[in-house]
């Protein structure tokens, strides 16, 4: 028998592998989802992605340079790391873990994003 935390790293692999699928426009209505497991990941403050040329472009702040003046969003700070994929699913599967505080994100993840494709009907909107 399964335990939760098993139960939701294989709810993450199966998002992961649905947010993957390649769409007739070329963009996915997945990409928030993308963004926010590779950002939690990567600790970093940003990460844009380039589907077309498999890039991941990870913004960080230089930790090196701060003090007490120093503020999180400083500009001067952030150092842009390329990182080239072959394959964005198992890049993002590569990104799980099972670390008590990875888990309760997962969850979070989970429940803002697995039926995010499905639009609420308008007449289900309230004043």
């Amino acid at each position: 028998m399964k335990n939760q935390q098993q139960l939701i790293q294989e709810e993450m692999r199966k998002l992961i592998t649905k947010s993957c699928i390649p769409t007739t426009t070329g963009t996915t209505v997945f990409t928030p989802f993308h963004k926010n497991l590779l950002k939690y990941y990567f600790d970093v403050a940003d990460v844009t992605i380039d589907y077309d040329r498999k890039s991941l472009f990870l913004w960080t702040s230089n930790h090196s340079g701060l003090d007490q003046d120093a503020s999180l969003y400083r500009l001067n700070d952030a150092i842009p790391l390329r990182i080239s994929y072959d394959n964005l699913e198992e890049t993002l599967k590569g990104c799980l873990d099972d670390r008590t505080n990875s888990i309760r994100f997962y969850r979070s993840l989970l429940f803002h994003y697995n039926n995010v494709e499905q639009t609420i009907p308008r007449n289900a909107m309230t004043a």
